[in-house]
């Protein structure tokens, strides 16, 4: 633990002035602690504006990655309705190619039937021609029949007659060989004839069961023809639908990339403004810095302004909290230890989150009154609280020390204490050795607001050590010659002019502080 004293603002031997410079220079630190508040406050706006263009080039980067995946998609829809309307067009193409082959094939199952209902009638014909040849060959074989007997009855009777019947024997026996080799024949023929007869019979049969599966088959192919025509017809609305949808997709695709582009240009211009507004957040913050040195040198010189009395009354109450911590060290109350304790231990289920130190329970109890009467010192005070050197703020006024609820945002600007608050204002006062400090800034009231506030703080030393020091929030007093708290530093600018001229120090600070610029 390093034994740090306390830095005490130099006060040099200086030149007296008039009065009348003495009012000038009051004037100048009043306009100067005017000009602060204006740059905090165009600080304010300016980073209130840059949080905006932050959500600005976070949406954009939203709408860009979502541009983005819509030209994807839409590139793979366009592909796809490519893909579509081509495999469409064959189809079409192949549909009409199977309708010219049913149609060939229709024109040669017609034909077949036709060829078939001819064979068949040629059958019929021959049937019935083959069915008349057997019955001449049966009227044949019958007159064979006859002839043969009437031969051998002639035969015989020629026999009977003697030997004067011998021609006529002969003709008897010639008609009867004829006859004979008629009868042969007939049965030859008929022999023949019949199994033609049942090969024709079936034949018939067949062609006939021919002809009606022919037609059959021209009926299926019928339905079949008729269902390629109707598929053809509807893939032709289909091709028709699809190439829309591929000529649509290209437009859509052409305006996708258009805006894309454009929505990039916008991003691109947008993140440069939010850059810009960076850059000129971090000037702002270093003029607001500049502003808070030379309100701090107003109030070191001895100049009366308005915030003098807050100066003036942190200062001597942070020495009574000292005292107050002394005597605790000396009567053993508090150890060294335990005051400077930095393991702060975190309160479970806290949002935002809370701390506590062994120093705590003794602190709160300690100073507790004395925030509080800070609050009727004026009615611009906002808040008195102390603050260890890291930025720890143990003790805060009561009505920002309340339990905590579910509501974050709520806790934020009712639980502030045992919270830390390391932001520059914060770190600055809580470690600053100067007899005091003086600052300008926003406060985080949390949930996006803020309030304009000036900060005076005065170190707190324990047994010669740096502890932290007391902070004093107050709301900028009104630049108005009728106001009460300017009354009242005109007052105590008046009885300091009339014991003692003001004296200021050479000007080697104040050109330190401007050689920035």
């Amino acid at each position: 633990m390093a034994r740090i004293g306390r830095t005490h603002d130099a006060q040099p031997a200086g030149k007296v002035v008039t009065p009348t410079q003495a009012s000038n220079i009051e004037l100048m630190a009043e306009g100067i602690g005017q000009t602060g508040l204006l740059v905090v406050e165009a600080a304010t706006k300016v980073e209130s504006i840059a949080t905006n263009i932050t959500k600005q080039v976070e949406l954009f980067k939203e709408l860009t990655l979502a541009a983005r995946e819509l030209r994807d998609g839409n590139r793979s829809l366009s592909d796809d309705a490519e893909a579509a309307a081509d495999a469409t067009r064959r189809m079409n193409h192949e549909l009409a190619q199977s309708r010219e082959e049913m149609t060939a094939s229709l024109a040669e199952v017609n034909y077949m039937i036709k060829w078939v209902g001819d064979t068949s009638t040629q059958l019929e014909t021959l049937q019935q021609e083959m069915e008349d040849v057997g019955r001449i060959a049966h009227h044949i074989d019958s007159i064979a029949q006859q002839t043969h007997v009437l031969a051998l009855n002639a035969h015989i009777e020629a026999a009977r007659a003697g030997t004067g019947a011998t021609g006529f024997t002969v003709i008897a026996n010639a008609i009867r060989d004829l006859a004979d080799q008629a009868i042969d024949a007939a049965a030859s023929i008929s022999a023949t004839l019949d199994p033609l007869i049942t090969s024709v019979n079936e034949l018939g049969g067949t062609t006939k069961s021919a002809r009606r599966g022919a037609e059959r088959a021209r009926g299926a192919i019928d339905i079949v023809a008729g269902s390629i025509e109707r598929s053809q017809q509807e893939g032709d609305v289909l091709d028709h639908r699809v190439e829309a949808i591929a000529t649509f997709s290209r437009t859509i695709n052409d305006k996708v990339d258009l805006f894309s582009s454009s929505l990039l240009s916008l991003f691109e211009g947008v993140e440069h403004s939010e850059n810009d507004l960076g850059a000129a957040t971090l000037s702002l913050d270093n003029l607001m810095q500049r502003t808070n040195s030379l309100v701090h040198l107003s109030a070191k010189i001895g100049v009366e302004t308005l915030d003098t009395p807050f100066v003036t009354e942190v200062v001597r109450c942070a020495q009574e909290i000292e005292v107050i911590f002394e005597a605790a060290i000396t009567s053993g109350e508090l150890s060294i230890d335990e005051l400077f304790d930095e393991d702060y231990q975190e309160i479970p289920d806290t949002n935002p989150t809370q701390h506590l130190t062994r120093f705590v329970t003794f602190v709160d109890a300690a100073v507790q009154d004395l925030l509080e009467e800070f609050l009727e010192f004026s009615p611009a005070v906002v808040f008195a609280a102390v603050v260890d050197r890291n930025g720890y703020l143990s003790t805060h006024n009561l009505k920002y020390s309340s339990p905590q609820t579910s509501d974050p945002v709520w806790n934020a600007a009712h639980c502030r204490n045992h919270r830390f608050f390391d932001d520059t204002t914060g770190i600055n006062a809580a470690r600053s050795r100067n007899d005091f400090l003086l600052q300008t800034y926003r406060r985080d009231m949390g949930g996006g607001e803020y309030r304009l506030m000036k900060d005076a703080s005065a170190p707190i030393y324990v047994s010669g050590l740096h502890w932290g020091a007391l902070r004093l929030g107050y709301a900028p007093l009104a630049d108005d010659a009728q106001s009460p708290e300017r009354q009242r530093v005109q007052r105590a600018s008046k009885i300091a002019k009339a014991t003692t001229p003001p004296s200021v120090g050479d000007r080697g600070e104040l050109d330190a502080l401007m050689s920035p610029w």
